[in-house]
């Protein structure tokens, strides 16, 4: 629950409780104690002190207006068992109060009232004194109604709603500490990544498009020998877009993100590494659709049995491994997708290779792909008009996506460190002053032809070779 939600239902309980509806007001406080206090249960341990003291000060005002309302309460019975004109003289006693008298007679015509000096003189004295009309009910304040419909109700369709939507995740026999550590590997907004991101690669969209996208969709259809795939393993060399590809299908398929990596599931506590894993897994069911994107997942899930592997590792690879084969056991509805990528797919343990029904390879950029890297990072800059980026595509053959991202940007320095070769920092800064687009100069074929020559593939072509190796004897695309 926001903070802003917090502030409406307090201010909701003490205007009802200056409108002097006491009844309302303590059973809105009893709400928002409700409400403060599951929220307690998920909000980090640095701010536990501000729900709690919160918590504290709505007791405290429900005490003090439980009180008010007793005194309140004893006032009205007074009054209504007061008569209307009560002794001008203070030193005068008021007469005693004959319906709690167990031995009157209420039949009896009543006495006349003893003279004082008060009333000496009055023609007409002794008259039975009334009892005064009960008090109406205070006027609830208008457009109450429509600020918080079912708040009095202790188990409302609100809260009930709120319950389905699981807005947040009860960390039920988890520390706080590993809670936030895995929260913080959610990402909920990935608007701003689609398929138009990522460059290239039509065949693996359209692998994702059928076996991810789709299924979200129609599930109906996909069910039996058409369920959905349960994880996938991408396998390429670096910087090919396989981080990218991932944020963009969970884009795609509309469903909560968990990018995690290894340091995310490290701990220096013993058991730690285990929780963390089922924890992220329990997380993603409650946050359901859910996908589980885990980078160089061959730092985790090596092979085992090695002779310098830690026994904290085997535990780690065999939770690992319980929670990709089991959690397709419970509620199909909470559905689950579990995407990696790795550079090194020959050092992946057997079980968990078995356990990633498509293993799809990422490969270096064609040359239509490098022109659309070279369109989408020139779209922004001043380029000459003779240059031409289908031959700066074929000359960028074996540069993967990032190398050829780095290509352009040195391109784009090279203009202005000619420019400004030879001057000081001061004619740089007057320069900048006179004029501006002074430095915004057009990229041409000869700045390309400099970055191209000081820079060099990060991919060698015996890597390239092993990966399309181990396609082929272990691939599943």
């Amino acid at each position: 629950m926001a903070g802003r939600e917090v502030y409406e239902t307090v201010e909701a309980c003490r205007r009802s409780l200056r409108d002097g509806d006491y009844k309302e007001a303590a059973d809105l406080y009893d709400v928002a104690i409700r409400k403060v206090t599951t929220v307690l249960r998920t909000v980090p341990s640095s701010d536990m002190d501000i729900y709690e003291k919160i918590i504290a000060m709505l007791e405290k005002e429900r005490s003090k207006l439980k009180e008010n309302d007793i005194l309140l309460n004893e006032k009205l019975i007074l009054e209504a068992s007061t008569p209307e004109a009560p002794p001008a003289d203070p030193n005068v006693w008021p007469e005693p109060d004959r319906s709690r008298s167990k031995s009157v007679n209420r039949n009896r015509a009543s006495k006349p009232p003893r003279i004082t000096r008060a009333n000496e003189g009055k023609k007409e004295v002794g008259k039975p004194t009334k009892k005064p009309a009960p008090a109406a009910p205070p006027k609830r304040r208008p457009g109450y109604d429509d600020l918080n419909k079912d708040a009095t109700k202790p188990e409302d369709e609100s809260m009930e709603k709120e319950d389905n939507d699981k807005e947040y995740f009860i960390s039920l026999g988890y520390d706080r500490d590993l809670v936030t550590i895995m929260e913080s590997t959610m990402l909920r907004n990935l608007s701003n990544v689609t398929w138009d991101s990522v460059a290239g690669l039509q065949s693996t969209k359209d692998l994702f498009i059928n076996t991810v996208i789709l299924p979200s969709i129609m599930p109906d259809f996909f069910k039996g020998l058409r369920r959905p795939w349960k994880a996938v393993c991408m396998v390429g060399p670096p910087g090919t877009g396989k981080t990218l590809l991932a944020k963009a299908v969970a884009a795609e398929s509309k469903t909560t993100f968990f990018s995690v990596a290894c340091g995310d599931l490290a701990s220096k506590w013993r058991g730690d590494a285990e929780k963390m894993v089922k924890l992220l897994f329990e997380m993603a069911r409650h946050y359901a659709p859910s996908t589980i994107f885990i980078d160089e997942i061959d730092t985790i899930g090596s092979q085992r049995g090695g002779a310098n592997e830690h026994e904290a590792s085997r535990r780690l690879k065999a939770q690992l491994l319980v929670e990709m084969d089991g959690f397709s056991n419970s509620d199909e509805t909470k559905r689950v997708f579990v995407l990696a990528a790795t550079n090194h797919p020959w050092i992946l343990d057997e079980a968990l290779r078995r356990r990633f029904e498509k293993r799809i390879y990422i490969p270096l950029p064609d040359k239509e792909t490098r022109l659309a890297l070279l369109e989408s990072a020139l779209k922004e800059m001043k380029v000459c008009e003779e240059l031409s980026l289908p031959q700066i595509s074929e000359l960028l053959e074996g540069f993967s996506g990032a190398d050829v991202l780095n290509v352009c940007r040195q391109a784009a320095f090279v203009g202005f460190s000619r420019l400004t070769k030879g001057l000081s920092f001061d004619q740089i800064t007057q320069m900048s002053k006179d004029k501006p687009n002074t430095f915004d100069i057009p990229i041409t074929m000869e700045h390309f032809q400099e970055a191209l020559s000081s820079t060099n593939p990060s991919v060698s072509i015996e890597s390239v070779q092993e990966y399309e190796d181990w396609m082929r004897k272990y691939g599943a695309s």
